[in-house]
């Protein structure tokens, strides 16, 4: 079951990016990799995107496997409410958030 942990500054930087775009959600989507985070855009600086443990294609060489191995062979793209990691943000004591992943669900967790 693929699971994807981020900092609380990195849901931050997410949040702000998405307040940036006017985005009341982010998603999450296996591609060209597997991911998460919010796009505008192809280039770098339209992107806030986190990937999953082996799933980047600019720095995992088996990126292509490990997506197919952890989320099957279909691409996808579910997008969620923002508000899922902003309730996080308003407890101080939220230190990371961890987003797993199932055939029929996806779950968000906030960590002390």
């Amino acid at each position: 079951m693929p699971q994807i942990t981020l900092s609380r500054a990195q849901v931050e930087s997410l949040v702000a990016f998405c307040d940036a775009a006017k985005s009341e959600r982010f998603f999450i989507a296996k591609d060209h990799g597997a991911y998460v985070g919010y796009s505008t855009g192809p280039k770098p600086e339209q992107q806030c995107l986190f990937y999953f443990k082996g799933c980047n294609p600019a720095t995992d060489a088996e990126f292509y496997e490990n997506a197919r191995r952890g989320f099957g062979g279909d691409d996808f793209g579910e997008r969620l409410p923002l508000a899922d990691l902003r309730e996080g943000l308003a407890k101080p004591e939220c230190k990371t958030v961890r987003i797993t992943v199932t055939p029929r669900s996806i779950g968000i967790d906030w960590y002390v």
